[in-house]
């Protein structure tokens, strides 16, 4: 959805700061910051209860451009959305690599890396899109900009640590290991084209789109993955990193749509992969500040695959004053197989020579090690994800208290894209349930303003130990993930639909 976080430039002088008594490191700390609200990273709720592939506002740009065949006139979209999101990760004792002598957490530390980090953030993000049939009955067009994949996340910190000398980087939460604050985002600037074929109430739709996506965030990191503070000699061993990266990428999208007067609504559409066949590239920085030397940037790469979402949609009027609308989606999110971070140079995918298969979850060797390149490159970092393919249903109604007055409920139900073997505080995802209800008035004839509230309860995750992420080896090794994952978001919906 939209993205809240402290500009770069302020997070860059922070660091030396931050890391005034923390030692060196060398490895990437590569931490997203996802507040999904469908699953996965999906945050596309535009709309509220009328974005949907049967639609007829300009929110079809993206939900089903052959839904914009449903629309008449011209309409102006403006839409925005206020999440209020409360997270909380608890991490067990049990998650901790090493306590006592010998380097790990302390004895006298051991809150250090243990216990719960929580977060509570406002995030906000706009969607405009236009739309007009330009007074024929064969064609409409529409444009938009939207963001229907990222997020953003500020941790509260730790004040046990606040002013801590022995310990500083602790005051950054026990989450920190993956994220301390951070943003993604995938941004859609979108046209789209329907032909109508009126006589038999049928629409196709054409839309293409450029994407332009980054990552901008900052964790704590060491070299070996683990969560020592210090290490074997006591000495502070604990580090920090940002990375910067962005790119553009390509997409389409085709849909169709059939009207049966004002009585019954069908619609279906596909969206792409950014860059249709996967393989999103984002270029930019990676930077480490060390205490034993000046500030370090290295010009890396960062791969990563996003989905394809496939929609199915229908509504009817049994009756002039009420509407019923079913509607669900399919967002094969298993493509999300891994994320890799690499210096610049460097044509194709080398983490491509890791075993990607889900086998590495039962058998984590299979990810042991740097995979031997002809090119001698070094992987700065191999991160495993194997998600799963996600879908989620929605039911609403709506019934006209008076011809310019709708007032609406709905609810539905998403499944989660993250499995408990690699969730982590960064990318959080759960199976959800939702309920909306709203209003929409139209105020004069060519004015109307609607408004949507929205509860998103995911169920708690408690990975019992079967997170795996400290399983493996370097370049893929990472601090434990284990522990107990909750969520909830609410979200506000305010939209104004212009039309001539």
């Amino acid at each position: 959805m939209g993205f809240i976080t402290k500009p770069t430039t302020a997070r860059l002088r922070r660091l030396p700061h931050t890391l005034a008594s923390v030692a060196a490191i060398a490895g990437l700390s590569l931490g997203l910051a996802a507040d999904a609200q469908a699953s996965g990273l999906s945050t596309a709720r535009f709309g509220g209860e009328h974005g949907h592939p049967t639609t007829d506002n300009a929110t079809a740009v993206y939900y089903n451009p052959a839904a914009l065949g449903f629309s008449k006139g011209t309409h102006f979209f403006v839409d925005g959305s206020l999440a209020l999101r409360w997270s909380s990760y608890t991490r067990p004792e049990s998650a901790l690599s090493a306590t006592g002598p010998g380097g790990g957490t302390p004895d006298d530390a051991v809150s250090a890396n243990s216990g719960r980090a929580s977060l509570f953030n406002p995030i906000a993000a706009p969607m405009a899109a236009v739309s007009s049939d330009f007074g024929t009955k064969f064609m409409t067009a529409g444009a938009g900009f939207y963001v229907p994949f990222g997020g953003a996340a500020v941790w509260n910190q730790n004040p046990d640590y606040e002013n801590s000398r022995e310990y500083p980087g602790a005051k950054d939460g026990v989450q920190r290991w993956y994220t301390i604050d951070g943003s993604l985002r995938s941004m859609y600037f979108t046209g789209a084209l329907a032909f109508n074929i009126e006589k038999i109430g049928l629409s196709l739709g054409l839309s293409g789109s450029a994407i332009r996506s980054n990552v901008d965030t900052i964790r704590a990191r060491n070299t070996d993955g683990t969560d020592h503070v210090v290490d074997a000699m006591g000495r502070l061993k604990e580090g920090r990193s940002l990375v910067n990266v962005k790119g553009w990428q390509g997409g389409f999208g085709v849909g169709v749509g059939w009207r049966l007067r004002d009585l019954l609504w069908i619609g279906a559409s596909y969206t792409s992969q950014p860059n249709v066949a996967g393989g999103m590239r984002l270029k930019g920085v990676l930077t480490n500040v060390l205490t034993t030397q000046d500030r370090e940037d290295t010009d890396v790469i960062l791969t990563q695959t996003l989905p394809e979402i496939i929609r199915l949609g229908v509504r009817v009027r049994p009756i002039k004053k009420l509407e019923l609308r079913l509607f669900g989606d399919y967002t094969r999110w298993s493509v999300m197989d891994k994320q890799c971070v690499f210096p610049q140079g460097i044509e194709g995918d080398p983490c491509d020579e890791f075993t990607n298969t889900d086998t590495a979850l039962t058998d984590p060797a299979n990810f042991g090690g740097e995979p031997d390149l002809a090119d001698g490159v070094s992987i700065t970092q191999h991160l495993p994800r194997f998600w799963k393919d996600a879908g989620g249903v929605r039911v609403g109604a709506s019934y006209w208290i008076i011809p310019q007055v709708e007032a609406y409920i709905g609810a539905g139900y998403d499944s989660s894209a993250v499995p408990a073997e690699t969730i982590e505080p960064a990318l959080m995802d759960a199976n959800k349930v939702t309920a909306s209800l709203g209003v929409r008035a139209q105020i004069i004839k060519n004015f109307a303003l609607a408004l949507t509230l929205t509860d998103i309860i995911y169920l708690p995750v408690d990975t019992d130990g079967s997170n795996v992420l400290n399983d493996f080896q370097a370049p893929t090794k990472q601090a434990d993930a284990n522990g107990v994952y909750k969520q909830n978001i609410g979200l506000l919906n305010v939209y104004v639909d212009v039309s001539f």
